[in-house]
């Protein structure tokens, strides 16, 4: 639409706004065509100092329509409207002042000035005017009665031809207008009904989203009591396997068939850990089902950081890695699960020292304000920036090609921080390719 050039998108973005907005540069550019079309019959219908101010009176009233339109741009829907409003009506009340003040035929153009205002500022200003336009027509009876004699500029004899002319153009006027509103307004029914039209989509696509969310929890929850069961079925069996290879190792052992011992302990090994990986899955299905229970008892942290590095330190040395335990001198006592912060450290150490090879594997215990601060950092292949949120998530693992370098369930780090945030603390890391890795863990404040 060619009104809508230059207009800035803050008044074009909203209907109620659109609509003024357009009606304001609507109404200018009106009069200033009506102005230019004018001009001959202010020529033929004057002469000497009344041609020379209808001719000002006329380029001025084209002057403010177009400073009309600079503002609408520049301040705003309010600010334009009531400048509009206001020139027109003094541009009114001058040309009915100069030909014959109360005898003039020109008062019928003075209705348009309360319709304007209403339609471009809102009642409040529709009404405001209405009192001004009241005022102005009070003051020329006023000075009619006083006797006071305006200045008259126009012939008489052409008051026919001219009131006819500016009573067409008044009613052409507030034809444009009308129509200009009732564009407006339909437009913006338009996109009233486009806005409830998407509402309504949106409504249905929060239910379809709801409806889903509820069959996600409720599959979560069935995969959840599915995996716990079949890992408690899977894990007597097992433990039933583990027992009986002991046996037979302790049988090959004293019968000499020490061949036969390495293969069995090849399998109790084996065993071993598919026991932990069927532990790690009942514990994470506990989790998720909120149906793990955490012991509280107070303990020394150091204790359980100082057994985790003894169990775990042939391991680092098996890889060529030194393993070292940093905690301060004096005890940091904590009232946690034992296991649990036992079994944390495990795993982070475990997948430190998995990932380093020839390198250092630090375990470092501070004191930070009131939290407990404890640091698994190693010097190991390190993990790329994009994979950082993925190593948390269930059965993730950062390399899940068929021929991945190194093996484990992708269980290990999403139970440690499901077991962290449930004690009451966070888990975080910070990685880089090649540099090794620093799990950070965040445990509730110490006790005296």
């Amino acid at each position: 639409m060619a009104l809508e050039r230059g207009l800035p998108p803050s008044l074009l973005s909203a209907s109620e706004a659109r609509r003024r907005a357009l009606l304001i540069s609507g109404t200018a550019w009106v009069i200033v065509v009506a102005c230019v079309f004018t001009i001959p019959v202010l020529l033929a219908t004057t002469a000497g100092v009344g041609r020379v101010i209808a001719s000002l009176v006329n380029a001025s009233t084209i002057g403010l329509a177009l400073i009309c339109v600079a503002l609408l741009r520049r301040r705003g829907v309010a600010v334009a409207a009531h400048w509009l409003t206001g020139f027109a009506l003094a541009t009114m009340l001058f040309v009915v002042a100069i030909s014959g003040s109360l005898a003039s035929p020109y008062w019928v153009l003075l209705v348009a000035i309360p319709f304007l205002a209403a339609q471009m500022a809102g009642r409040t200003a529709g009404l405001v005017w209405t009192v001004i336009c009241l005022t102005g027509v009070a003051g020329l009876w006023a000075l009619d009665r006083l006797g006071v004699e305006l200045p008259r500029y126009t012939d008489p004899g052409a008051h026919t031809t001219t009131t006819a002319l500016y009573t067409a153009m008044a009613v052409l006027a507030v034809h444009v207008l009308s129509q200009l509103a009732e564009h407006a307004r339909d437009e913006a029914i338009a996109r009233a009904e486009r806005a409830a039209a998407q509402l309504e989509r949106a409504d249905r696509e929060i239910e379809e989203a709801r409806i889903l969310a509820e069959q996600a929890v409720a599959a979560s929850a069935a995969k959840s009591a599915f995996m716990a069961t079949m890992s408690h079925e899977l894990r007597t069996p097992l433990n039933a396997v583990i027992g009986y290879a002991e046996l037979l190792v302790e049988d090959a052992e004293s019968s000499g068939l020490m061949t036969m011992r390495e293969d069995l302990i090849k399998i109790v090994g084996a065993s071993h850990h598919l026991c932990g990986l069927i532990g790690d899955i009942l514990d994470l299905s506990r989790v998720e089902a909120d149906k793990l229970d955490l012991r509280r008892e107070e303990f020394v942290l150091q204790d359980v950081i100082r057994e985790v590095g003894d169990v775990l330190d042939p391991l680092a040395r098996r890889r060529g890695n030194a393993l070292t335990c940093r905690c301060p001198d004096g005890p940091i006592r904590v009232f946690l699960d034992r296991g649990r912060v036992r079994q944390v450290l495990v795993n982070l150490v475990g997948n430190a020292i998995k990932f380093t090879s020839q390198g250092t594997v630090a375990i470092t215990a501070t004191i930070d304000g009131e939290s407990v601060v404890v640091t698994v950092e190693d010097t190991g292949i390190g993990i790329g920036e994009l994979d950082l949120d993925r190593i948390f998530q269930p059965f993730t693992q950062v390399d899940a090609s068929p021929r991945r370098r190194y093996e484990g369930s992708g269980l290990g780090l999403s139970l440690c921080k499901r077991l962290a945030e449930m004690m009451g603390g966070t888990l975080a890391v910070r990685s880089q390719l090649g540099r090794g890795s620093t799990f950070t863990w965040r445990l509730p404040a110490a006790l005296a």
